[in-house]
Order: structure tokens, then sequence, then C-alpha cells
């Protein structure tokens, strides 16, 4: 009997150890739970704390509609209007010395749809790196390129951006080599406006930028005070410096070297002729040497004459005028500059 009463108190203090154990047991796991909770919340507030951080470094994502109104003009120049062969001013005394008033003298604002030397429209944005995110061409005879002509529309991420636009009268589109280099390479030089600026796309909100455009070239009319002699059907007009491309940040020529321009003759035998050249320059004034050759049919030179030292300007117009088809010795061109506000005349 005595036995069986100490083996069960054996059992009973057994079994009480077991139950402190699971009791143990029970208060390690409770707090591993916890430690575990709370390590889990560490984790995500360090998580939420890292998206937070790269949210502040880096822009959100997404992209907004950029409307661009190049409705406008800046043609500062009134000698060059539309009217092809007007030198912009009085031609001053008979013999070709004096002074004369351009046109007024005054700047002028002209709407693109109303100034018909523009004959085409190319728009560019470009990003940090130099690389174009967005270009188009209108094409002012095709009405297929565009809605309203002049005026743009671009979906761009948000970002920095270099906006380069363009106007020229050549139906070929010039060659954008990117934000500081646009080139005439399917056509002579021609009227250029140009207009660069940086814009800020921050946000997915529409953003409407109005561009104003000015003119960057400068023009070369050389007429005739004789009439032109049969069997001549073309005259080259060669410049010493300056360039067929340009950068439209600068407004100056990209290149120094020259170019030669060849315009067939429209005018009938024995009539006065005038031809008409555009340049870009390698600075906002110039002087240089240029040569005047007809043309025969057979591809052989007629006359040349070589006028040195000529001071040409960006948006400025200068006239050669003289006896081109003569092929006498000492026959001469006179010159004259026209400017906002006056014309000088000068022999050579």
């Amino acid at each position: 009997m005595k036995q069986k009463e100490n083996a069960t108190a054996a059992d009973m203090a057994e079994e009480r150890d077991q139950e402190r154990a699971a009791e143990g047991l029970a208060r390690v796991m409770k707090v591993g739970l916890l430690a575990g909770g709370v390590l889990l919340a560490l984790g995500a507030l360090l998580l939420l704390a890292a998206c937070h951080k790269e949210s502040a470094d880096a822009p959100a994502g997404g992209t907004a509609m950029v409307t661009v109104s190049t409705s406008q003009l800046d043609v500062s120049m009134e000698g060059f209007g539309s009217t092809e062969g007007d030198e912009g001013g009085p031609k001053g005394t008979a013999n070709g010395h004096g002074t004369a008033t351009a046109k007024g003298g005054r700047a002028v604002k002209e709407a693109v749809a109303e100034y018909g030397g523009i004959k085409a429209m190319t728009l560019a944005f470009f990003d940090a790196q130099g690389n174009a995110v967005f270009s188009t061409t209108q094409l002012r005879a095709d009405n297929t390129t565009y809605t309203t002509f002049g005026q743009f529309g671009a979906e761009l991420p948000l970002g920095t951006y270099t906006m380069v636009a363009l106007g020229y009268g050549s139906e070929q589109p010039m060659t954008l080599n990117g934000a500081t280099a646009a080139v005439f390479t399917a056509d002579r030089c021609r009227e250029t406006f140009v207009v660069s600026q940086a814009v800020n796309v921050t946000s997915t909100n529409p953003l409407t930028l109005n561009a104003e455009l000015s003119r960057v070239v400068s023009k070369v009319l050389v007429r005739s005070t004789d009439t032109r002699t049969a069997g001549v059907d073309s005259v080259r007009v060669t410049f010493a410096a300056g360039g067929k491309g340009v950068n439209p940040q600068t407004g100056l020529s990209t290149t120094n070297n020259g170019l030669s321009n060849c315009v067939a003759i429209s005018t009938a035998v024995g009539a006065a002729s005038s031809t008409i050249s555009y340049l870009f320059l390698g600075s906002d004034q110039q002087t240089m040497n240029i040569t005047v050759e007809t043309i025969k049919t057979n591809g052989s030179v007629y006359s040349t004459r070589t006028v040195t030292n000529v001071p040409l300007q960006r948006n400025k117009i200068t006239v050669l005028r003289g006896p081109m088809y003569s092929t006498a010795s000492g026959a001469g061109f006179t010159v004259s500059t026209a400017y906002l506000g006056d014309t000088t005349f000068v022999d050579f």
C-alpha cells in the first residue's frame, strides 16, 4: 500500500514538471512571436522609409501634353518682305551714291500663317543627353502634316528639355543634327527663322508654350544694271565665308568655309535680272569677298565679277548692282546695305 502511494506521488510530481515545462515553452513562444512581430513591423517601417527616399530622389513617372504655338515671327528687317527683288528701300541717286531710308525702319511682328517666306517648320525636343525625344516637320503645301500650320503638340515624359523650332523657305526639310546644328542638305540656303529655349516638364498637367522665331540669315541680292545676254541661262554667286548650317542656340553658322549658289535666270533675254542668295554668318557682322558669274547654256563661264570686302550682317540685305552681263574690263558693281533705318551705298 505504501509502495502504491509513493508511485502516485512520483507520477503527480512528474505531471507538475511537465505542466511547468509546457508553461515555460508557451511563454517562450509568446515572447518569440512578439519579437517576430516587432521585427516585421520594423522591417516594414524601414521599407517604407526606403521607398519614400527613392520617391524623393527620383521624379515620378508619367507624361504631359506639351502644346507649342509658333504663330508669331519677329520680322525686324522690313526689306525681307514677300516681294523678291525688293532691296528694302529707295535706290538713292542715279549713279548709285547717297543714302536712303528703309521702309519705315521699324520692327514688325507677323503671323507665320501670313508670311509666305516660310514653307516648312520643324520642331524638336532634346533631353539632357542630347537625344531627340520628339521631332516633326510641317510642310505648308501639305496640309496632311498639320492641323494648324505652326501649331504643334507633343507628349513628353517629365524632365528637362531643349526645344528647337525652325521656320524656313524650303519644302525640303532641314536636317537637324542635335540641338546645336541644323543644315540645308537637300536645298540651297533659304530664309530661316529660329528659336531655342529650355523647357521643364514638372507635372502631368498640360503645358502651353508660345515661341517667337527670329530671322538669322543674311540676304544678298545681285541686280544687273544691264540686260540678259542670249545664251546665258544662270548666275552663280560664290561666298568666301559663311555656310548653309546654323546653330539654333546662337543663330550663327556651324561652318565658315563659304558656299556657292547657282540660280536659273527667269527673266527674258534683253531684260534686267536679279538673283537672291541667303547664308548663315560666322558672326553677327562679317566681311567677305563675293564672286558673281554668269553661266552659258553649255556650262561655260560667260562673265566673272569679284566684289571684295563686302559687309554682311544677320537679318540684313546687301545689294550688289552693276553690269552683270558685260565682259568689258573695269566694269564694276555698287554695294548697298539695307539696315532697319537707313541704306548705305559704297563704290568699289
